[in-house]
């Protein structure tokens, strides 16, 4: 099976770490996969070589990509529904099909998705894609009047939505949103699959601790997200506080100006770690006791830390938001504490609860610790690729009905 697997960008994110992983297990299948990138800018060359170092990537190539991005802002701004860099990634993408005679396209995100089904349709080949909260989140915007970075959302959306093969969910809440606001459009092609993962530890835990100065003896609360407010950074950092526990540390492994004030904030308690971007987190993950997500983010649906975190063996504490009920085995093996957003907040104080209820009671952490490892199975990548394969080739045989 030939497949592209294509995306605007490939960076440090949930969506693209995903995209490498899934084309790594599906070349190590023997199926040729190859990834499609739209800006060779937004490329992270050192992530793919991580995470899908046997997998060949082709960004697009644009002449003048600066020139012509200013030009893509400008026209977005006056409102005129036209991208210049869009002719050469086309351009590009016809080149790639031709190459590899690719009999499927995995497309990833909304823009993604539109630019694949117009070269798929003159290439008469299908796409499937796998949706990672924009459509969502574009939609929540859109009805409530809030500016969104593309023009005419709902007729691309729709338009999208009836060409699309398959529409791959990895939540529950994507489920139900597009029965209700798309029933016609994706009647009978939703599926749901987790997203799998594969961790690559490559740091001594030992040697990570003694760079911060954490005995080995002391108890480690940790996270990882992306550099933005949603997130709970705030909170977590407030919940560790309220702990006043010599014993502790906090681990905050992140990047962007928002994390950079954190930093300055709190640049004299000890014993709260800023470690910067990395593009292998696991390695800090692996140093944790417990994990943190508190996250308020409207567009969460299947947090790849959360994976992380239960790969690593760790019980978690975090939000109620999207999939993490169920990440978590909350009905059956849980795997964390659950706070709840209420009125679009974390309680800190929650948290912190939940912080002093694993240093008090290990027969409870134990156990979580245990679960852990159970609820990671729902990620295995084999399971993943071998759902995918299945969907890929669905799409193929009826493409060609």
């Amino acid at each position: 099976m030939k497949i592209i697997l294509a995306s605007e960008v490939i960076h440090p994110g949930g969506a693209e770490t995903f995209i490498l992983r899934l084309a790594q297990a599906l070349k190590r299948q023997g199926l040729d996969a190859r990834v499609f990138v739209f800006y060779n800018n937004l490329l992270n060359r050192e992530l793919c070589k991580i995470l899908a170092p046997d997998v060949e990537i082709v960004a697009a190539n644009i002449p003048m990509a600066g020139l012509l991005g200013k030009i893509d802002g400008l026209l977005f701004r006056l409102g005129i529904d036209y991208s210049t860099r869009n002719v050469f990634i086309r351009k590009s993408l016809n080149k790639l099909i031709q190459q590899q005679k690719t009999e499927i396209i995995h497309s990833h995100l909304l823009k993604v998705d539109k630019l694949c089904l117009d070269v798929a349709a003159n290439q008469h080949i299908p796409v499937v894609d796998t949706i990672h909260g924009d459509y969502l989140q574009f939609f929540e915007k859109t009805k409530k009047g809030i500016a969104i970075p593309l023009l005419n959302y709902l007729c691309k959306a729709k338009s999208n939505l009836e060409k699309l093969s398959a529409v791959t969910c990895i939540s529950d809440k994507q489920i139900a949103f597009f029965e209700q606001e798309f029933p016609k459009e994706t009647n009978s092609k939703t599926t749901k699959i987790y997203n799998g993962y594969e961790g690559n530890i490559t740091e001594e835990k030992s040697v990570l601790k003694k760079q911060l100065g954490i005995a080995e003896v002391d108890f480690v609360f940790g996270m990882v997200s992306r550099g933005i407010a949603d997130k709970g950074w705030q909170v977590a950092i407030d919940a560790f506080l309220q702990l006043n526990n010599p014993n502790t540390h906090l681990v905050l492994t992140g990047s962007g100006d928002y994390i950079s004030s954190l930093k300055e904030k709190y640049q004299s308690e000890k014993r709260i770690h800023f470690t910067g971007h990395a593009d292998n987190p696991i390695n800090w993950i692996n140093i944790f006791d417990v994990g943190l997500l508190p996250s308020t983010y409207p567009s969460e649906s299947l947090p790849t830390v959360i994976i992380e975190y239960l790969y690593c063996g760790l019980p978690v504490i975090a939000s109620d938001a999207g999939e993490i009920i169920n990440m978590t085995g909350q009905s059956n093996n849980p795997a964390g504490i659950i706070v709840p957003i209420k009125d679009g907040k974390v309680d800190d104080t929650s948290v912190s609860e939940a912080m002093n209820k694993y240093l008090g009671d290990k027969e409870l952490y134990n156990s979580h610790k245990t679960n852990a490892a159970i609820c990671y199975r729902m990620f295995d990548m084999n399971k993943c690729v071998e759902a995918y394969t299945a969907v890929y080739q669905q799409a193929i045989n009826q493409h060609h009905k």
